[in-house]
């Protein structure tokens, strides 16, 4: 089972109302073991945090045994466990971007709440890049705290959308943004601006004097480094 094929399985067999209706087991030794498999999985350097995207492989879950993952972890289940810290990212399953649909949006929702526990406040940006402009096809989710270069364009952004309804032209590589009060779904609003398949998507937390968050989409670019204020050309 790759990746991509267990987050569209997870929204459907780790859902509450699944395990009402057939019942579960309270063990589940395979989770358990894949679990501790997670576990180990600690390190920030990115080659060996492809192994994230790969742990699924080989765990064809069946029905039973996935609501018994749902009984082991609760309401949860591992569609909510599998998002894990590695250096200054979260990772989780897919390959990027790209894979988001409205089938799994869920799951991705969730990456973002996982990396804002890590940076959510006035300083923070939490950034996803596209295909193209990304080291490793594993999905991860970087937390940083920005530079000058993200200070300017957050507050450019602001002047752009607090107070605002709805999506506004803005920001680098024909971007967009919009602003949404508290802390949503990130991607699903997101797919409300435009496609996902190639953009980068920026979420602001604490924005618009900390009422809510500025979802920013970038097309067919990365300025993660820009914002982080280690951006250096020649190695791009």
């Amino acid at each position: 089972m790759n990746p991509k094929t267990s987050v569209a399985l997870l929204s459907c067999l780790l859902s509450p109302q699944l395990v009402q209706s057939h019942g579960s087991n309270s063990t589940a030794l395979r989770g358990a073991k894949w679990s501790q498999q997670m576990a180990n999985v600690t390190s920030s350097n990115e080659s060996d945090q492809g192994q994230v995207g790969s742990l699924l492989d080989g765990h064809n879950l069946n029905e039973t045994e996935a609501l018994e993952l749902q009984a082991e972890w609760g309401a949860e289940g591992w569609y909510g466990a599998y998002w894990h810290v590695g250096g200054d990212k979260v990772w989780g399953a897919g390959k990027g971007v790209e894979d988001v649909n409205a089938g799994n949006v869920g799951y991705y929702d969730k990456g973002m709440s996982a990396a804002l526990a890590h940076c959510g406040g006035s300083a923070c940006a939490l950034i996803v890049n596209p295909p193209g402009h990304r080291s490793v096809d594993t999905f991860h989710i970087h937390f940083v705290h920005y530079s000058s270069y993200g200070a300017h364009l957050k507050d450019d952004l602001e002047a752009l959308v607090c107070g605002k309804g709805g999506w506004h032209a803005g920001g680098p590589c024909g971007g967009r943004a919009a602003y949404f009060p508290g802390f949503p779904g990130v991607f699903s609003v997101a797919m409300g601006g435009g496609s996902l398949h190639h953009a980068s998507v920026i979420a602001w937390p604490d924005s618009c004097g900390g009422r809510g968050t500025i979802v920013e989409l970038a097309f067919g670019c990365s300025i993660e480094h820009q914002i982080r204020g280690d951006y250096n050309p020649a190695l791009r």
